[in-house]
């Protein structure tokens, strides 16, 4: 376990007072065991949770279901910065993940990705918080990470 660099424009909370500005954006990841393949996705709302955009992505060589996870978080910041959002409430039901993204100290497993995360926090976002989100609430990002998986548009024998 390695320390988690420290950002001054990251504001991770549990539960965090949306502004207007905000941008609430729910992730999630299927992941197939025999193929070692997951399903990425992510959907952006307002605070009145309007949706205003959603994406999804296929990903090889993911190692395990956590990891598929860390990659949809990763992937979904991607998009916010390419969307010029600022502030992301970002919301995950993988509650381990958004303890160990919250919590100073990091898997070796995750340290990539998680540095990843932390280097587009302090690059491109004025706060960005992470929040575990109860999966039946998380149900419109999981059928859609699911159903990326079931296209398999990479052609993964599956």
């Amino acid at each position: 376990i390695l320390p988690k660099p420290t950002h001054n424009k990251t504001t991770p909370c549990l539960a965090p007072t949306p502004t207007g500005d905000t941008i609430i954006c729910h992730t999630d990841a299927a992941w197939n065991k025999d193929h070692k393949v997951a399903g990425l996705a992510w959907i952006f709302s307002n605070p009145d949770s309007t949706e205003v955009s959603r994406g999804s992505s296929l990903q090889t060589a993911v190692a395990s279901p956590l990891m598929a996870e860390a990659l949809a978080i990763r992937e979904a910041l991607l998009h916010a910065s390419d969307h010029h959002y600022k502030r992301i409430w970002l919301r995950s039901d993988s509650q381990g993940l958004i303890t160990a993204i919250n919590s100073n100290l990091r898997s070796i497993e995750f340290y990539g990705i998680l540095s990843d995360v932390d280097s587009m926090i302090a690059t491109k976002f004025h706060s960005v918080s992470f929040s575990f989100v109860s999966r039946t609430l998380n149900g419109p990002a999981d059928s859609m990470a699911k159903a990326c998986l079931c296209m398999n548009p990479l052609g993964v024998d599956l």
